[in-house]
């Protein structure tokens, strides 16, 4: 992302592996197909379901069926907010208690779908228009915002999740620096390789070999913000090979970590 925001209208999902950015993010949800897995929980997407999301948080919009999943996704920065922030209106905090889920009532919706269209029309040379395209842009951010308190929770994650689902999460967050295999897992929770995978998959819309290295970038990247270097923060994640580290890094985050660490540093 080379602004400080973008706004994009999906009809499939182009990054079926990877949803972990520095970013914060709004995701509207304009179907009824698919789920959207965020902190460890499937949630059914509905249309007027929408996401707050924190930077960095795991998260992935996945579909069993091949029905075409309509939604806005909307990236801005932490500076964004800031700037736009007063003593009175501290949108960064409000922005913070992320992640968190809101059901829109329909004529919510439909002003804010008016408005997404009208953001995501390219910006003419005309004079003040980018500065006007800003602004609106900012508005819809304070409506945004307010929405957060206005709106209640919404709290349906669909079918139960599976139990041991959560076990196996539970296991790779404490073990995500060490080989862990398919091999380990299937003996570990007595379930053969093709159903561990399968629950897996149907739960989080992640294979189980994905998951972990998306959990080894996150917490790379919490590393390499507190200072660590690169080859520091590869080995503590477990890659042992650095040059795969940076690969794989810039793979999933879209720069080295070499450069992303340089950024942390360079930011007040």
């Amino acid at each position: 992302m080379s602004a400080e925001y973008e706004i994009i209208k999906y009809t499939q999902d182009r990054h079926p592996e990877s949803h972990i950015h520095e970013f914060y993010e709004i995701f509207i949800s304009l179907s009824n197909d698919g789920k959207f897995f965020v902190e460890e929980k499937a949630f059914p997407l509905t249309f007027g379901t929408i996401f707050f999301l924190n930077p960095f948080v795991i998260h992935h919009c996945f579909s069993h069926t091949n029905e075409s999943y309509e939604r806005y996704v909307i990236h801005f920065s932490r500076e964004q907010l800031e700037r736009m922030s007063t003593k009175n209106t501290d949108l960064v905090s409000t922005f913070n208690s992320a992640p968190v889920v809101r059901k829109l009532p329909d004529e919510t919706l439909a002003n804010l779908v008016g408005k997404l269209a009208e953001l995501t029309k390219p910006v003419t040379a005309k004079f003040g228009d980018d500065v006007e395209h800003n602004l609106n842009f900012e508005y819809f951010l304070l409506q945004m915002a307010k929405s957060l308190d206005q709106l209640n929770d919404f709290t349906d994650t669909g079918k139960e999740k599976d139990n041991r689902v959560s076990d196996i999460l539970a296991y790779i967050h404490r073990h995500y620096s060490e080989n862990i295999s398919l091999d380990d897992l299937s003996n570990r929770f007595f379930i053969s390789k093709s159903r561990i995978s399968q629950i897996f998959k149907d739960t989080t819309g992640f294979s189980i070999g994905n998951y972990i290295i998306v959990y080894r970038i996150k917490q790379a990247c919490e590393l390499l913000r507190n200072g660590s270097s690169v080859q520091d923060a590869g080995q503590k994640v477990g890659f042992n090979n650095n040059p795969h580290f940076i690969r794989v890094f810039k793979q999933h985050i879209g720069c080295s970590p070499g450069r992303f660490a340089r950024e942390q540093d360079a930011k007040p």
